[in-house]
């Protein structure tokens, strides 16, 4: 009974595994099978057989699970879906940097009244950014 269970456990583990492929740094970017993630800064790009796929990607996690999904020929209504996600957050991010940058210039200029509106486009922005980001993560966990 514990060798049937066992049996049927290392069976389960080994069809979970199947489905991801377990990511290799090279000197280019890393490799998922056939599908190269590059970093560029703070945004990942990816590439399969020498052509742009996905560009301009803000989450590691991101990058990887799409990696994952067309390495694993996982084509699907999803991968679109997560990417748009994923520029969805990266809009609201880099929004919000540039609101706190705003705001740090309005107070080093004295400049309280717009470092108040600053602030407060900020902290919407910034809400905005989390949100989005837990968006793609739960897409991502599925």
């Amino acid at each position: 009974m514990a060798k049937n269970i066992q049996n049927r456990l290392d069976s389960i583990v080994s069809k979970e595994l199947a489905k991801n492929i377990i990511p290799l740094k090279t000197e280019k970017g890393i490799l998922v099978g056939d599908v190269l993630i590059v970093n560029e800064g703070n945004i990942k790009h990816i590439i399969r057989n020498n052509e742009l796929i996905y560009k301009d990607i803000s989450l590691n996690a991101t990058a990887i699970k799409l990696a994952n999904m067309l390495a694993t020929d996982r084509m699907s209504i999803k991968i679109d879906q997560i990417y748009s996600a994923d520029q969805e957050y990266g809009r609201w991010f880099v929004d919000s940097q540039m609101l706190r940058a705003q705001y740090q210039k309005y107070l080093n200029n004295s400049d309280f009244e717009r470092a108040d509106n600053a602030w407060a486009r900020y902290q919407e922005s910034r809400e905005r950014a989390l949100n989005a980001k837990k968006y793609v993560e739960s897409l991502i966990s599925i």
